[in-house]
């Protein structure tokens, strides 16, 4: 009986796909949202004032409560509100006047932030609206053809390494065969980038911007809906170059091990109490590259890794005796 050293999912593997798919739906999706949202108007050349100036940015925002800083108020800011005889209260973290007593520059400040802010959430709704058409057809652009080769490449020194021992020649993949591989992998990635941009990406962050239209909530509400949204493309996108990676590395390691004569495995589950049921119980057993074990509850038959978030391994496995 021999055991060898499987090929290892690394992390860089991952990380490399990450860059890319991530690169895609930043630069198609959320820098056109976030340079809508933060752009700002040519400042005046005269009658500077610290106020009107941060409204103009941003920086400070008016509320039902008072003034209020995006992050903290400037010296000048500050000073400026003090003038005015603004009074700071530091639980809501606001400078409060009556709306009377609010020089005309910044009514006016006001006035032109109130009309850039609807001018922003009514181009980020534009913006989103023609994703539905123009999405597809970006998503169609998307390549991960040199991140795959250089998988491969590594992949197959791994297994090289690994069955020195054995005293076999491990064939090398062609250019034909890695670009083949490459093409099926941007295929699948590509469908599932489509199907959860189209079900679910777009049409929630629409409805969440139209909500909060609708209720009344200003840009940097906005704004921070934007931001959860880019959270949660960003965990997506390391989802899906971790699941795609790991799957097409299973069926890269049942080919070229069979090409060696080794069509054995022990499955290996990482016991860590977040196991499934069905893996804890494959943990430790021998089963066939052409014949392996059901995987998931709708009966599906795979290897370890070809089901979404498996982080079981092979332990490739020549029996004295076939089984």
């Amino acid at each position: 009986m021999i055991k060898i050293k499987d090929i290892k999912n690394k992390k860089i593997y991952e990380n490399i796909i990450f860059k890319q798919l991530f690169s895609y739906l930043d630069e198609g999706i959320f820098k056109p949202l976030f340079e809508i949202m933060n752009y700002n108007p040519a400042k005046a050349q005269n009658d500077y004032n610290p106020i009107t100036e941060a409204l103009k940015s941003g920086s400070v925002i008016y509320t039902d409560e008072g003034f209020k800083a995006k992050y903290k108020f400037s010296n000048a800011q500050a000073k400026e509100f003090e003038r005015w005889g603004a009074k700071y209260n530091k639980w809501t973290k606001t400078y409060q006047i009556p709306y009377s007593n609010i020089p005309n520059n910044v009514l006016v400040a006001l006035s032109e932030n109130q009309i850039k802010q609807q001018a922003q959430i009514t181009a980020v709704q534009n913006f989103i609206k023609e994703l539905d058409a123009n999405l597809p057809y970006m998503i169609d652009t998307m390549l991960f053809d040199t991140q795959v080769e250089t998988i491969l490449d590594d992949a197959g020194n791994t297994l090289k390494q690994n069955t020195k021992k054995l005293n076999v020649i491990v064939p090398e993949l062609d250019e034909a065969q890695k670009q083949a591989i490459a093409r099926d992998y941007t295929y699948n990635m590509r469908f599932w980038v489509k199907k959860w941009t189209s079900e679910h990406l777009i049409p929630e962050m629409r409805q969440r911007v139209q909500e909060a239209v609708l209720a009344g909530y200003r840009a940097d509400y906005v704004q921070k809906i934007l931001e959860k949204e880019f959270g949660i493309m960003k965990n997506k996108a390391k989802f899906l170059a971790r699941n795609e990676t790991s799957i097409m590395l299973a069926e890269y390691r049942k080919t070229e091990y069979q090409k060696i004569g080794i069509n054995h495995f022990i499955w290996s589950t990482t016991m860590d109490g977040r196991e499934r049921e069905l893996h804890k119980e494959l943990n430790g057993k021998v089963f066939r590259f052409d014949n392996p074990p059901v995987i998931d509850e709708k009966g599906t038959r795979g290897l370890p890794g070809e089901t979404y978030n498996c982080r079981c391994h092979i332990i490739p496995y020549i029996p004295n005796s076939p089984i």
